[in-house]
């Protein structure tokens, strides 16, 4: 349960695929904890979050508008992941 796995989670959305969905529970395991455990979370983070647990519940948005939210999503969660 790693931010790894909540980046690769992101990463496969923003391409358009399904995720492995051990990886992708992991993923959105790892943000919860960021969210909790952080003071003031960045507000991509918190969506990224809620994106995961979209995913999870299986609403999957793998539109072209979907992507670039995952994308954007992906590069927030690589942001945080260099802060610790």
């Amino acid at each position: 349960m790693t931010l790894l796995d909540a980046d690769y989670a992101l990463d496969e959305l923003a391409a358009g695929r399904i995720p492995d969905r051990t990886r992708l529970l992991a993923g959105a395991q790892a943000l919860d904890r960021v969210r909790i455990e952080a003071t003031h979370a960045d507000r991509d983070l918190l969506d990224a979050a809620a994106e995961l647990h979209g995913a999870v519940e299986g609403m999957l948005d793998l539109s072209e508008n979907g992507r670039a939210r995952s994308q954007l999503f992906a590069a927030a969660v690589r942001r945080i992941s260099i802060r610790s």
